[in-house]
């Protein structure tokens, strides 16, 4: 019964976690092997880590595209070869005596849609290999830059070297590589000291399920917390379809749609016994279609 799960969870990643360590515990707990994370946090990290079991699966990609929301420190005076606390310190300098002065000067570079190169050790590929591998082997390459779009960029409070700052940006951006890149233009090297991700598309921090607790515990929460699949897509416009429409969508054919929508946007998609899956507005021979881009039921479900 476990197996047939499906829907979205909205967990908390303790410190010390890695993503992978939330799945591993949520398998245990709720028996069952099919689910995937939406975007990886590092271990330094805690919040927002959005799984999704059974059918649901098929949104991770969707998901992962969301704008995402992260409450940062950023220490200045050293730099790691991580760009974060688990790093081995590569440079250290005395910060400015008016650091929020220099960091408020250069923080509209890092804001809008900007070029960013994933850190050294990190989970982006180059030749197909892993950066953390060929780090870790003595190896490290420098990736080329990515574009990447922070969206805001706010500095909250400065205690002594530490800086707290709040973040929204796209999918793809690192934390730690911004704050690595404001170290560097600011001439004193900085590193990421602490990380929340406080949102992750409809998703918030605060209320997101505590996973540390016994596995009995656990299943009883999450099974409280499980949301359905278009809940966690809430910010598309949806259509709905019937007849033999339903029928041919559900065999990947697009069907015209009977209202406006630009080409190219998402929709969620109903039909007769509820949210069929995720659509996209494509020109037709007699006006905007909808073709199918992630379905989650069958003909025969």
């Amino acid at each position: 019964m476990a197996e047939e799960l499906t829907g979205v969870l909205n967990c908390d990643k303790p410190v010390g976690w890695t993503s992978f360590d939330v799945i591993r515990k949520l398998r245990r707990a709720l028996g069952m092997k099919k689910m995937g994370h939406t975007g990886s946090l590092d271990p330094i990290a805690t919040g927002v880590l959005v799984i999704c079991l059974g059918r649901a699966t098929r949104l991770v990609e969707l998901l992962m595209a969301t704008e995402k929301g992260y409450h940062a420190w950023i220490l200045f005076g050293t730099a790691t070869d991580t760009y974060d606390t688990e790093g081995k310190v590569t440079a250290e300098a005395e910060p400015p005596s008016d650091l929020r002065a220099a960091v408020e000067a250069i923080l509209p570079q890092f804001r809008g849609e900007i070029m960013q190169s994933p850190p050294p050790y990190s989970a982006a590929k180059v030749g197909g290999e892993r950066l953390y591998k060929l780090a870790r082997q003595g190896r490290p390459v420098h990736a080329p830059p990515r574009k990447v779009n922070v969206f805001s960029f706010e500095l909250l409070s400065v205690e002594g070297a530490k800086v707290e700052f709040l973040i929204s940006c796209s999918k793809g951006t690192y934390v730690r590589a911004l704050a690595n890149d404001m170290g560097r233009l600011i001439g004193c090297g900085a590193h990421l000291a602490s990380l929340v991700r406080s949102r992750n598309g409809v998703f918030t921090v605060e209320e997101a399920l505590k996973v540390d607790r016994p596995l009995e515990e656990l299943r009883e929460a999450a099974l409280e917390k499980l949301v359905q699949p278009e809940h966690s897509l809430t910010y598309l416009g949806k259509c709905r379809i019937s007849g033999e429409d339903y029928t041919r969508y559900l065999h990947g054919i697009a069907v015209t749609l009977g209202e406006r929508h630009p080409v190219g946007t998402l929709l969620r998609v109903y039909g007769p016994k509820g949210f069929v899956g995720v659509g996209q507005v494509e020109p037709g021979p007699g006006g905007a279609v909808v073709q199918p881009k992630t379905t989650l039921v069958t003909l025969d479900s």
